[in-house]
């Protein structure tokens, strides 16, 4: 009898081709298109759209771990499939013909960026939205694009409820924007996370909804995935972290088993020092993981009765996820700085994990300054952070 094949042997057997292609990747500052292709043939994309869609609505610890081994293979990897998941659930407020046609293709790439907002001008039938966006990860491969705008007009911005900006939700034909070539960046350079603009593009309001409370959807998003809401987004954020991290953990254990520093006679490997900095790197790798994975687990028990997390109760989530992020990080520099020289240069895979892990803890959604806005829940004040109240 033949079996499918799952997720983790599918990433297994992707392997070869996205080391293969990661040199040349990273010169590039994008995804190659063949791994892309294989990404996108895999259905590695498509792990949070619904069944009826074609998807496959996987459990959300099952998935996310499969985000952590892809970004463990490659950071900018995982980053990429992670981010068009996560993006690929946000077409549930649009009309049904519409995020039918944005999911339903078997070879979607869901990408797009909410900062900074663009504007968009109501017309009689949608919007003229101009902007330029940053951060539009995989751009170059999309076949939709999600942004933000402010809704304006000849006043300014129009406010709503609480004298909040109205935001407005548009997707955009990738055809229609423009790409630009500013992706520098210290790490996670193959994402491809350019900048793109639009000036003065009509979008139909059918491609468009409001921005506001992420109500749980009926439909073919009414499974309880999509209740876990938007701080999944740090969620999978922290678990690429832990990815990386584990990779670097990996690549530093196979370096210490046959580096001899210069002037010793002693192998990396049979350092005191160095082996109490390993046990350390991995604890930090291992109790971000955990958390994450408790923290998701209890999060999934608590929508099964129709509710949604929201509000205060993305706090056991939003915490995990900083801290699992943070302790990436830190694990990462142990590494690092035990692997010495050899670590500093360019060839080498823990150099890129270092750089990768540096880029990908300065993401808002998971970052440190988190802590401030979760605390400020914590105490009963309403956060500084809009998408824990989405």
């Amino acid at each position: 009898m033949t079996t499918t094949p799952s997720m983790h042997e599918k990433v297994a057997e992707l392997t070869p081709l996205i080391r293969a292609n990661a040199d040349s990747a990273e010169a590039n500052r994008r995804m190659a298109p063949e791994v892309m292709a294989g990404l996108v043939d895999a259905g590695l994309l498509r792990m949070w759209i619904p069944r009826a869609l074609g998807g496959l609505e996987m459990d959300a610890n099952e998935s996310l771990d499969v985000m952590e081994a892809l970004a463990r293979v490659d950071g900018s990897t995982g980053w990429v499939v992670s981010n068009c998941v996560f993006i690929a659930t946000i077409p549930q407020f649009l009309p049904p013909p519409v995020f039918e046609a944005v999911l339903s293709d078997p070879r979607a790439v869901t990408c797009g960026s909410f900062v900074p907002p663009g504007s968009a001008r109501a017309t009689e039938d949608g919007y003229l939205v101009s902007g330029t966006w940053t951060f539009g990860s995989a751009t170059h491969h999309a076949t939709s694009v999600v942004v933000t705008t402010a809704l304006t007009d000849d006043q300014g911005p129009v406010l709503g409820e609480g004298g909040a900006p109205v935001v407005v939700v548009a997707y955009l034909d990738p055809a229609d924007i423009t790409l630009l070539d500013t992706w520098r960046t210290l790490g996670l350079r193959a994402t491809g996370s350019t900048d793109f603009t639009v000036q003065d593009l009509h979008v139909p309001r059918d491609h468009t909804f409001l921005l506001g409370p992420w109500t749980s959807a009926e439909g073919p998003f009414a499974a309880p995935l999509y209740r876990l809401g938007i701080i999944m987004d740090a969620v999978r954020v922290a678990r690429v972290g832990v990815g990386i991290a584990q990779g670097a953990l990996d690549d530093f254990v196979a370096l210490a088993g046959g580096k001899t520093p210069a002037y010793t006679a002693t192998l990396t490997a049979d350092r005191a020092t160095v082996q109490e900095r390993v046990a350390r790197a991995a604890a930090l790798v291992q109790a971000g993981r955990h958390t994450l994975q408790a923290t998701v687990a209890d999060a999934c028990a608590a929508v099964q009765d129709g509710s949604r997390i929201t509000g205060p109760s993305c706090a056991p989530m939003g915490l995990a996820a900083t801290f699992a992020l943070d302790s990436a990080a830190k694990a990462v520099d142990l590494l690092h700085e035990s692997a010495g020289s050899t670590a500093f240069r360019d060839e080498s895979p823990i150099q890129r994990r270092f750089r990768d892990l540096q880029t990908l803890r300065q993401n808002a959604i998971a970052s440190w300054s988190r802590y401030e806005s979760l605390g400020k829940l914590l105490l009963g004040r309403p956060s500084d952070w809009p998408f824990h109240q989405i």
